[in-house]
């Protein structure tokens, strides 16, 4: 312990040294004689305890604690007189002493413990002190990252009144802190989800329940948005299990639940799709069953009449019908690139061919019932917007585009073309001044067969659209307000040169015989392969199992295998892999080898050629094309 004493008597400075020293241990006594030394040895050296006394030469304690003040030096101090002036004693207790002695017969006595309640007392003062700074700072942090933070942070009482809420009101409420205040959460949330909100904190109060984990609702902005949050509280129970108060945050998680819904909506489309390949797979077998028969009865009809000429190509145009049919529903729920027939086309071309296409119904329809419909496509601008597409499906997205908004403008109405480019896209926007699409239903548009009219729409429209659009690497949005229109906008690239299409050289067809391996699990579909290729010369050797056709292929040699893909046990990619394997093993040339499916493949990412597989055949087979194909086979190896 370290103590100044300020005091120009040598004798109290000698007494109150020995008196100090008998008393407390390890402490340390320095003297200053004036007020101007006192006030250099505390700039120089940290003392314990400061004891001054009133009566100095130049000046009085008063002032020069007053000047050590002044100074900020932190530092107890005990005034000591030898007058019993009460006055001073009450000025010294203001200005912070800890302590007034007068120099009576007994202060020394009293001197030394004094001292040490006072240091004690500095010490307690200290840490609290250092208790409230840690506090404020605390407290400080707190305020900030409340202020801060991106999520509401917010008290309630147990009307649902808001009391406290953080400035993040500003940015997902679109309202003021003061506006917020002021209302109940009720107000607050988007009308259609009230009813649930109210019915859940009552549900909640009724069995006790503390905590609210993660409400998701809709709240409606004051600027007329629509957004999704989530609410997680703690409810606060007083005695009587009374709610005395809910404090909580509430995030908004509109983005998170736009994700999901297009997550949503790929899971619904993959499972179409998985769906719609196993159906179209079944029917393929079938219309191929009936093509093949059809394409032997021909050659078996050695003079038919032209009657029955006439009901054999009835029967296989609505058999090929079927098949377009079947290739539809595949890439009805497809979403990668589309290839096959797609070129440069306009974009205002294929609007004004769907405005065409529909006028029937928008136009004529329309004056028979005695209302009027305008279809707005002034501001378009020809020959600018090229994208690359199937011509006949960019014309599909349009035609159900108009008759949507035709359905939703009953009493007539405007529908308007726009577009305009910029970054490599095109956004074509058709705007309609129909009913509009309710909050409830924009995240189920894209969904198939999610509807809003009548039962005999069968709500694939919105849905085709969609899959059309991503196929072709687009997106598709929609502006919407119930009882004011719909804006549907459409981004899709922009094509910056002429696409060129190759003709493929056509190969005659020759009178090439070879040794052919069929392997296919369906014995109708064999066996009428068989019977149309040995038509054609050929030798045909049959396996209705793919482990009999590998063993086959082992023990014999063959021209060209065809091979089925969807088979029980070995399918049919493990058949070619087979082959290939062996052929390098035996150090023959490759074997050509067909892979025949009715699945749908993505033949432009597939690299079938390092599986083993020269060529991939659809289903129901078109026999001209694999007539020309074997026939290739053959001239190449020889």
């Amino acid at each position: 312990m370290r103590i100044l004493i300020v005091d120009d008597n040598k004798d109290h400075q000698h007494l109150m040294k020995e008196s100090i020293v008998e008393s407390i241990k390890d402490v340390y006594i320095e003297f200053a004689d004036t007020g101007k030394d006192c006030l250099l040895k505390l700039a120089g050296e940290a003392y314990s305890m400061l004891i001054i006394d009133f009566s100095l030469s130049e000046t009085n304690g008063i002032e020069l604690f007053r000047n050590i003040i002044q100074k900020e030096i932190d530092i107890p101090v005990i005034m000591v007189t030898g007058f019993g002036n009460e006055s001073i004693a009450v000025e010294a207790m203001k200005l912070g002493a800890y302590d007034y002695i007068v120099k009576s017969d007994a202060y020394l006595d009293k001197l030394p413990a004094t001292i040490l309640k006072v240091v004690k007392e500095h010490g307690l003062r200290k840490e609290k002190k250092e208790v409230e700074r840690k506090l404020i700072e605390s407290e400080l942090r707190y305020r900030t990252l409340i202020e801060d933070i991106i999520d509401i942070v917010f008290m309630m009482d147990k009307e649902l009144n808001i009391v406290s809420i953080n400035p993040a009101c500003q940015r997902i409420f679109e309202r003021s802190k003061e506006e917020v205040i002021k209302d109940n959460l009720h107000k607050l949330v988007y009308e259609a989800d009230r009813d649930m909100v109210t019915d859940y904190f009552k549900r909640l109060f009724l069995s006790k329940r503390e905590l609210v984990e993660a409400l998701e609702f809709r709240i409606g902005t004051e600027k007329g948005n629509i957004k999704h949050v989530e609410m997680n509280a703690k409810v606060n129970y007083g005695k009587g299990d009374d709610v005395i108060q809910i404090e909580g945050v509430i995030r908004d998680i509109t983005e998170r639940k736009k994700i999901e819904q297009k997550l949503y909506q790929m899971d619904k489309l993959n499972a179409l799709e998985l769906q719609s390949n196993g159906i179209a797979h079944e029917f393929n077998n079938i219309l191929g069953i009936i093509l093949g028969y059809l394409n032997i009865l021909k050659l078996r009809f050695e003079n038919p009449n032209q009657q029955v000429l006439d009901a054999l190509d009835i029967i296989e145009k609505a058999a090929k019908d079927g098949a377009v049919i079947v290739d539809k529903i595949q890439q009805f729920s497809k979403t990668k690139p589309e290839r096959e027939g797609a070129i440069h086309i306009d974009v205002v071309d294929a609007i004004n061919e769907a405005v065409d296409f529909t006028m029937p119904r928008w136009n004529n329809e329309a004056q028979l019932r005695g209302i009027e419909y305008k279809v707005v496509t002034d501001n378009l601008i020809a020959s600018r917007y090229k994208v690359k597409c199937n011509p006949s499906e960019l014309r599909e997205v349009f035609v159900n585009i108009i008759n949507n908004s035709v359905d939703a403008m009953p009493d007539g109405g405007k529908i308007e073309f726009s577009a305009k480019s910029g970054n490599g896209s095109v956004v074509i926007s058709a705007s309609d001044n129909g009913m509009g699409i309710k909050e409830e239903f924009k995240d189920k548009i894209f969904d198939p067969f999610f509807t809003t009219k009548e039962v005999k729409r069968s709500g694939l429209g919105m849905s085709v659209v969609h899959s059309i659009v991503k196929r072709y690497g687009g997106v598709i949005s929609i502006d919407s307000c119930w009882g004011k229109g719909t804006t549907i906008h459409i981004k899709l690239p922009l094509c910056s040169t002429e696409l060129t299409e190759s003709k493929k050289k056509e190969v005659p067809v020759s009178d090439c015989k070879a040794n052919i391996l069929i392997i296919e699990d369906e014995e109708v579909i064999l066996d009428m392969m068989k019977v149309i290729l040995e038509r054609r010369g050929h030798k045909v050797f049959i396996a209705k199992d793919a482990n009999d056709g590998m063993k086959m292929y082992e023990n014999n040699q063959y021209d060209i295998v065809l091979c089925d893909l969807a088979m029980p046990k070995v399918n049919g990619w493990k058949v070619a892999k087979y082959v290939k394997d062996l052929n390098a093993i035996r150090k023959m040339d490759k074997t050509p080898f067909v892979l025949i499916t009715g699945y749908e493949l993505d033949t432009e990412n597939l690299n079938y050629r390092k599986e083993g597989v020269d060529f991939i055949l659809k289903k129901p087979l078109e026999f001209d094309e694999l007539h020309k194909m074997i026939n290739n086979f053959i001239i190449e190896k020889r």
